[in-house]
């Protein structure tokens, strides 16, 4: 399957009414972007660029994903961030079939 054509919203995000459909949208992205290396570093202009939002909507659209539990944000500096996937919300799925 080629990676990069499609987006995949797990169920348990899409039919949550606690998330923004924007921010279904970037957390499909952030599926894609962690696949390989298990994190994303993008910044906020790349994931706005990719979602067509501006970079301080991507700002709110991570802390709702995080405050949910959806993803780790982690920071060595002030500018530069992990984003990371939180697999405990996939108690019943396998990750592979996601990917």
């Amino acid at each position: 399957m080629n990676f990069d054509k499609y987006l995949k919203i797990p169920m348990f995000l899409a039919d949550g009414m606690n998330i923004r459909h924007s921010g279904k949208m970037l957390y499909a992205r952030l599926l894609l972007l962690t696949y390989k290396e298990g994190y994303c570093y993008a910044d906020n202009t790349y994931l706005g660029n990719l979602i067509g939002v501006g970079s301080r909507r991507i700002t709110k659209l991570l802390k709702e994903l995080s405050d949910n539990n959806y993803i780790t944000m982690e920071y060595k500096h002030k500018f530069q961030r992990k984003i990371y996937i939180n697999k405990s919300k996939y108690t019943s799925i396998n990750l592979e079939e996601i990917y």
